[in-house]
């Protein structure tokens, strides 16, 4: 669950991006796992689902591999783009906690370095 304000924009990374509506201070909390909106897929239940669902959650989702489980953003958590030098920092794959990595400014896009944060990109690499 987002703990910023935050809006959808055109992203220059890619398609569409997250933008802090507030300045955030380094280290402070941006994203954590809350399961009143944020929800998890299991493979049965991902391979029980249409194609193009399938296909939109391996898009939006990520994997966690020791809970077997795919996690998706109920908000605009799953629209962070990836940066070789992300603006938050995650301590943990799916489950955990993104904190500002420096002082992040009003209308700055929020990054997340995919390899930190999925461990099916972490594993088998993706096109950024």
């Amino acid at each position: 669950m987002m703990m910023v304000d935050t809006e959808l924009r055109p992203s220059s990374i890619h398609g569409l991006g997250v933008f802090l509506l507030e300045p955030v201070r380094k280290g402070d909390l941006i994203w954590r796992f809350d399961a009143r909106i944020d929800r998890v897929y299991s493979l049965d239940e991902v391979a029980s689902l249409p194609g193009h669902v399938q296909r939109y959650l391996r898009t939006y989702s990520t994997w966690n591999e020791a809970a077997g489980l795919y996690v998706l953003c109920g908000d605009n958590g799953r629209f962070f783009n990836h940066s070789e030098e992300p603006s938050t920092v995650s301590n943990a794959i799916s489950f955990g906690e993104d904190h500002a990595v420096r002082e992040l400014l009003a209308g700055e896009e929020l990054t997340s370095d995919y390899t930190t944060i999925c461990d099916d990109v972490r594993q088998n690499g993706a096109d950024f």
